[in-house]
């Protein structure tokens, strides 16, 4: 009786035991199952979410390469503008070949052409090159630019069978509309750059990269280019996902099939000056993620088989390791890939959530606002500027920004561009901002730099023009107030009569200083500078002020290293200290003053300073102080810091003004070492 007990009881707890490993094994069956459904969904996000960051950044580096490409061009036509203007000094009319062949040699030009108001050739030179003379094209183009002058230059490129016969032609018509110059030069290194930093090359590069399949930019009209052949291709009005995606503010994503291959397609819409409007195209390979998902499926049949084989379970969990480990790989292969262009990216970027935190940041944004980690920090916490407050840059109601803003970065002042798009939330992303930061202080400066020698220019033209028209007058009512002083004074008003006639005189001398000033604006610096004695030079012209300075009450400090040698001009550098010496004392002018001259060496190159403590140059002129004609003063010409500008420049220096220690201003000039300087002209040459 018992023993049947025994018996019976040993069958239920074997059906038990039989139902446990069922129920374990079908919660392990659906425990796995879900896990899969759930690491493939997550899996596939997280390649969406790079994929998006992938396009965002392809998107920034296309719109850089495009302005490098115009810089480019900018400043080819920079080079042949100011070769046309050393031609048009004294008179273009009076060039023959001789003087052009010798302006081709000083220049390393193929060639250089003066054509009439008629078209023809009034003189020309060729020197070297593959072309013995100007092709058709470019005499209809100089029959263009003078049907219709406004156009004021035009620059052609000629490609070659091989780069090094690549070749510029450079057109501009003088301001009399009665001359037309064309340069002909080698344009390899425009060739060699634009092959380098020119958009098609940017995505040819990128699509080498493993996991990206294409590449693409398409327009309405068609492909405007692609870092691969695409076959046939539906326009952009005849697929309803590119008509959505035209429209769209944000990127958006499908799986595309394209050329029998399966790839995850993002598309962003993307507009510059130099193309129409259309659509970044991006295609990420989906044959690892597809590969390891149809392992995963392989897995599961055989689980499904061996329910209630626990030795099977043991295996499975062991293999969906593995192959999560083969997922997680296979991610990592396609997420290093927009993981280092984000951190090599020279332009900022960062991500903020919702709540006014900094989750992604590259390096670039951290050295650009000087802080060593932000990631985790309140965004207001580590950018202290007024601007780019968190909820000014969260509550305006545009999807995407763009603002100009001026920060100090330790103590060095820069010029930001910040665009900023709204993450708009969704089921699974809280939303926030994305931040792009360009850095476009040199731009600032190269800009100010064009205009300041554009108005040089201007003024070189007009005091080429009226300087001798002016000073013969001149000098004519010098003379003559002169011989009224000495042979016609008498009569009860002598004195005033004397008075007056000094008061011409020393009116006309301070216009022919005037003149003097405004035409030393126009001198060419030799291209040959002896290498000079700065430290005698500073130490000889404070000692020649030093005694007048101090009869004022100024004292004067000097603080010079020992053999500074610079390349330069001695009279023009002397002029140069005199002029900001000067300043110095008129801005102490009245009180008290200390004016501060300082020389050393420094890792680039050798440093002068001249500072005082008067009332200083508040910063929002100081872009404005080295222009002609600007001036805080009643009696100033506003051409005294702008020579020093042009001369220091025409030197191979730098100059630039800054707040003393003393609560005045301090001007500080920087010259390049000697040796550095000629190393560079020998490499040039």
């Amino acid at each position: 009786m018992g023993y049947r007990h025994v018996v019976r009881t040993g069958r239920l707890d074997q059906r038990y035991a039989a139902v446990l490993v069922v129920v374990l094994a079908l919660a392990v069956f659906l425990l796995t199952w879900t896990g899969i459904r759930q690491s493939r969904a997550d899996s596939f996000k997280l390649l969406v979410l790079q994929g998006k960051a992938f396009t965002e950044a392809l998107a920034k580096a296309a719109q850089n390469a495009i302005v490098s490409e115009s810089f480019y061009e900018y400043l080819v036509h920079r080079r042949y503008a100011d070769i046309v203007l050393s031609l048009g000094d004294p008179d273009v009319h009076a060039l023959n070949s001789q003087q052009l062949a010798q302006t081709a040699q000083t220049y390393d030009l193929y060639g250089v052409f003066v054509f009439s108001a008629d078209t023809n050739l009034v003189a020309g030179v060729v020197i070297g090159g593959p072309q013995p003379t100007l092709p058709d094209f470019v005499l209809q183009e100089v029959a263009q630019l003078q049907t219709n002058p406004e156009e004021k230059y035009v620059l052609l490129l000629e490609r070659g069978e091989r780069p090094a016969e690549a070749i510029h032609y450079y057109l501009e018509i003088t301001n009399r509309l009665d001359r037309v110059i064309v340069i002909m030069d080698n344009a390899l290194y425009y060739e060699i750059a634009l092959e380098q930093t020119q958009i098609g090359y940017l995505a040819q590069e990128l699509a080498r990269e493993q996991g990206v399949e294409y590449v693409m930019y398409q327009s309405t009209e068609g492909i405007v280019f692609s870092s691969r052949a695409t076959g046939q291709l539906l326009a952009i009005e005849s697929d309803p996902f590119l008509s959505a995606a035209l429209e769209a503010d944000s990127i958006m994503h499908r799986v595309y099939k394209f050329q029998d291959a399966q790839v995850l397609e993002l598309v962003r819409p993307f507009a510059t000056r130099k193309y129409p409007f259309g659509l970044l195209r991006v295609g990420l390979s989906l044959s690892g993620f597809l590969a390891v998902s149809r392992g995963f499926d392989r897995q599961m049949v055989a689980l499904a088989a061996a329910l209630f084989v626990l030795s099977s379970v043991v295996v499975l969990y062991l293999n969906v390791r593995q192959k999560r480990r083969d997922l997680a790989l296979k991610y990592d292969k396609i997420k290093s890939v927009t993981d280092r262009i984000f951190e090599e990216m020279r332009t900022g970027v960062a991500a903020v959530d919702a709540d006014g935190t900094l989750s992604i940041a590259n390096e670039a944004f951290q050295q650009t606002f000087g802080i060593d980690t932000g990631i985790g920090r309140r965004w207001d916490d580590i950018i202290r500027v007024p601007e780019l407050a968190f909820q000014r840059l969260i509550s305006t109601g545009e999807s995407s920004t763009e603002r100009e803003v001026s920060v100090s970065v330790r103590g060095d002042s820069k010029s930001l561009l910040v665009a900023t798009s709204r993450l708009h939330p969704s089921e699974n992303l809280p939303g926030g901002l994305v931040v792009v930061v360009y850095d476009v202080t040199r731009l600032k400066e190269y800009e100010q730099q064009a205009a300041r020698r554009e108005r040089l220019s201007e003024m070189g033209d007009l005091a080429a023009g009226v300087a001798h028209e002016i000073r013969n007058p001149l000098n004519a009512i010098s003379i003559a107030a002169q011989r009224l002083a000495t042979e016609f004074a008498g009569g009860e008003k002598s004195d005033e009569y004397r008075a007056m006639t000094d008061r011409i005189r020393s009116e006309t001398k301070r216009l022919n200083e005037i003149i003097t000033r405004f035409l030393a604006l126009t001198r060419e610096q030799k291209d040959q500078k002896p290498e000079i004695d700065l430290s005698r030079l500073l130490a000889e012209t404070v000692n020649f002020v030093r005694p007048e300075a101090e009869s004022q009450g100024i004292t004067v400090s000097v603080a010079v290293e020992p053999d500074l040698h610079v390349l330069g001009d001695t009279d023009v550098l002397k002029q140069v200290i005199m002029n900001l010496f000067n300043n110095a004392r008129e801005a102490v002018a009245g009180q008290a003053g200390h004016v501060t001259v300082e020389a050393h060496t420094a890792a680039n190159g050798v440093v002068i300073s001249f500072s005082d403590n008067g009332t200083g140059i508040p910063e929002n002129i100081r872009h404005k102080i080295f222009s002609p004609y600007f001036t805080t003063k009643r009696a100033g010409t506003g051409l005294g810091l702008t020579i020093v500008h042009k001369s220091v420049t025409d030197l191979g220096g730098e100059i630039r003004v800054e707040d003393s220690d003393f609560g005045g201003a301090r001007f500080v000039i920087t010259f390049p070492y000697p040796g550095r300087v000629t190393a560079r002209l020998t490499e040039d040459a």
